[in-house]
């Protein structure tokens, strides 16, 4: 289980549909973004220094077994308060409501949807208090004295980030800030109490809309407004002076946030404490996500080493893996829910026409059957023999077109690419004997034949992104080769593509060559028209156009049938 995995089990927000949580290792700081198809989480991860040290959010650890542990902690931290935010109910209004320019705004909307998720957590999780707790530890050792805060309007914003999350404020600064601090200290509190009475399936974002307007309103003569602090571990809204750059994580020398404070503004946070174990995280599961992680990342690394020198003979710009993607893997399966399992059938059936009947009462003597039948002294007729090809051995290469064309076409593009993928699992048995790709003018490993049809691979499908231009000729000639080489007796590369190849001048030609090149080779090459029939310009066996499950379920079966009844004959 690496980081991705880990985030998803500890996630409060259990309806994957609703959340995307992506790992970004270029990322310094977690985000937190909504759009039409829901809340997407984006988390960094701990490195390794040159010090010896790990990395994550600002601070550093020590690099044995209790280091990784606390590292962890932090992600847990980090995780537990982004998820906790997706179960607030996103409509068209909110996501306006989220979109304000106003740093202001921002920093106010952020302020009291902590709140919310502050009141929420303890119904939750007490192991979420516990790693929360611990950050806000880290926050308030690392965060600058307000003396050391230029800015009138960002002193007042860090005070209340502070004493909300910390309950307490690190320095002094003017009467007059400080009333206004303790004043919208005073609301959130209340708003927060107001929450925690309410039941989990309560919706906020009527009485967050309305709290947001009476704090702006109280915060408004205090510009202007040019940061926008947040603690590291929650989700980045901007630019913030407030944490020192670096620091080196010392739990001798940590100060631990004021747990009487914090209980009298209505949250119980269980004191933090150096044995990890007792928070319900032990240093075998951190040295275990750590060293998941990171040997996923190796194996990956040296499946694309492996298919690097088929990319340099072709016109593609790169190859790699997509980013993961569940919950949108999840939402385009639902676009042909039940299309998996009729295909799957079909293709079984079209198989079963193919074989012989093993009760057939014409042929050629099984001589050790006609034995068996004499000796019991029972009438039977199946002691014929059954033609070859019944243990014939298939192979399958899915090639999906994530070209900028494809794009216009929406979800069922991907939901056609997921159909076809759960088909070669089921059809194929061993893992090995298929892999899915996907191109642009990029290329892209989708499940390599090493690997199982997983949750991993899943989330790449849900990962892609429509864009670029269409090398088709290319995508195939790099499929195609590795197909080539398996020692299967019928090798199928199945094509999905609106059958438009562009980028680069004679681009068609090369389309047919390469197609024709694989048939000598033995490999069968069908074309998917997703909702047009261009495709049957280039392919000799061609399902199109496809606009539905059902020409999916007719035309691919029916395809399928023929070639393979054409390769049994040869």
């Amino acid at each position: 289980m690496g980081f991705l995995d880990y985030a998803w089990s500890i996630s409060l927000q259990k309806d994957q549909t609703k959340a995307r949580i992506c790992i970004n290792i270029k990322c310094n700081e977690p985000t937190l973004k909504t759009d039409l198809n829901g809340y997407q989480i984006t988390l960094p991860i701990p490195s390794f220094t040159e010090r010896e040290t790990i990395s994550y959010l600002g601070s550093e650890f020590s690099k044995d077994a209790k280091g990784k542990a606390q590292a962890l902690r932090l992600f847990r931290a980090s995780v537990f308060h982004l998820s906790a935010h997706t179960l607030i109910p996103l409509y068209e209004k909110n996501l306006q409501f989220n979109d304000q320019k106003s740093i202001l705004s921002r920093f106010v909307d952020v302020l009291v949807k902590d709140a919310y998720v502050n009141a929420i957590i303890p119904k939750l999780s007490q192991i979420a208090l516990s790693d929360i707790s611990f950050a806000n530890s880290l926050a308030y050792d690392k965060a600058l004295s307000m003396e050391q805060i230029k800015n009138p309007s960002t002193r007042i914003m860090s005070s209340i980030l502070l004493k909300t999350n910390c309950g307490k404020i690190k320095g002094k600064f003017q009467e007059h800030e400080e009333k206004l601090t303790f004043q919208i200290v005073e609301r959130l509190n209340a708003l927060k109490k107001e929450f925690s009475l309410k039941e989990i399936t309560f919706d906020p974002s009527s009485l967050l809309l309305e709290s947001k307007k009476e704090i702006v309103r109280m915060f408004s003569a205090y510009g202007p407004f040019i940061d926008l602090p947040s603690l590291p571990y929650t989700e980045r809204i901007g630019s913030s002076h407030l944490f020192l750059r670096t620091f080196i994580f010392c739990e001798n020398e940590i100060e631990c946030v004021n747990q009487e404070d914090l209980s009298s503004q209505g949250t119980e946070y269980p004191k933090v404490v150096d044995d990890v174990n007792q928070q319900g995280l032990s240093s075998v599961t951190a040295i275990q996500v750590f060293d998941t992680w990171f040997q996923q990342k190796e194996k990956e690394e040296r499946m694309l080493q492996k298919l690097l020198s088929q990319i340099e003979s072709t016109k593609l710009k790169s190859i790699s893996f997509p980013d993961e993607d569940f919950a949108r893997y999840l939402k385009a399966r639902q676009l042909i829910s039940g299309g998996s399992r009729r295909l799957i059938d079909s293709l079984r059936i079209a198989a079963d026409a193919l074989d012989e009947d093993p009760g057939k009462e014409i042929g050629q003597l099984d001589l050790s059957a006609v034995i068996q039948v004499v000796a019991s002294r029972k009438p039977a007729t199946d002691v014929f023999m059954q033609d070859e090809y019944l243990s014939k051995s298939f192979a399958w290469a899915i090639l999906f077109d994530a070209s900028a064309s494809m794009g216009i076409r929406g979800e069922f593009g991907r939901a056609l690419a997921i159909c076809l993928g759960e088909t070669a699992k089921e059809l194929m048995m061993d893992n090995q004997s298929w892999s899915f790709f996907a191109f642009s003018d990029r290329f892209y490993v989708l499940k390599d034949s090493s690997e199982g049809y997983s949750r991993k691979t899943k989330s790449r499908i849900g990962g892609l992104k429509f864009e670029g231009l269409t090398y088709i000729p290319d995508a195939i000639k790099v499929a195609g080769s590795i197909l080539a080489k398996r020692f299967e007796e019928q090798r199928f590369l199945v094509v999905i593509s609106d059958g438009y190849p562009y980028g680069y001048p004679g681009i068609e030609k090369a389309l047919k060559e390469v197609i024709l090149s694989l048939q000598k080779k033995g490999v069968i090459v069908i074309g998917i028209g997703l909702e047009t029939d261009k495709t049957k310009d280039f392919f000799k066996l061609s399902a199109s156009p496809i606009y539905d499950q059902k020409d999916v379920i007719k035309k691919f079966g029916k395809i399928y049938m023929m070639a393979s009844a054409a390769a049994l004959e040869t």
